[in-house]
């Protein structure tokens, strides 16, 4: 009997060897193309916070009572500062406004060079009265305004329209004006 678990365990080892060499000389092999590897394009895209701001009635009126026309508010900007931005292809803006305020306002976004200069003007906002949720979007094809990339600053310009009866925002009726913007950043690597 020991001698058939000895001719069992060789047939089974002598099985395995010849089976083993037949996959590893049959399998298919092709060559690389390394080419293939220009043609790769990788398309990251990236989302960032630009702008928040909240402004409250007191921020819009002086303590007298006396409206307050227009907030200028200048931020640095980094996102343009590195080897990548060169891959930029298109950039989403995207501005959320809640206007609570029984007036209109206007709203002027523009992208700035370090010498203050606009590298570019977004569509100015109309913002209706007494609006939540106000949503706005505008989409930069970067090849068509190259300029963009020299942008180191955003200035946002809120401007306080007159009312249509000459009424003035009540000081004490407290309210919050709140602007958020954000871009979607398409990149394009070859």
């Amino acid at each position: 009997m020991n001698n058939i678990l000895k001719i069992n365990k060789n047939k089974k080892v002598k099985h395995f060897f010849i089976l083993f060499v037949l996959i590893t000389h049959m399998s298919c092999i092709k060559d690389i193309d390394f080419s293939q590897a220009e043609d790769i394009e990788i398309t990251p895209v990236i989302v960032a916070s630009l702008v928040y701001a909240n402004l409250d009635q007191t921020s819009l009126v002086t303590p007298t009572g006396i409206e307050i026309a227009r907030i200028r508010e200048v931020s640095r900007l980094e996102v343009f500062n590195n080897e990548g931005a060169e891959d930029l292809n298109k950039i989403e803006l995207n501005f959320e406004i809640n206007n609570p305020f029984d007036r209109n306002f206007k709203l002027n976004f523009n992208f700035l060079g370090e010498n203050n200069a606009v590298t570019y003007r977004v569509t100015s906002i109309n913002i209706p009265k007494n609006t939540q949720a106000f949503n706005f979007q505008e989409v930069i094809d970067v090849l068509s305004n190259s300029s963009i990339l020299n942008s180191t600053k955003i200035e946002l310009i809120l401007e306080l329209l007159p009312s249509s009866d000459g009424t003035v925002i009540d000081i004490n009726e407290p309210k919050k004006f709140t602007f958020k913007s954000a871009g979607t950043l398409y990149f394009k690597i070859n």
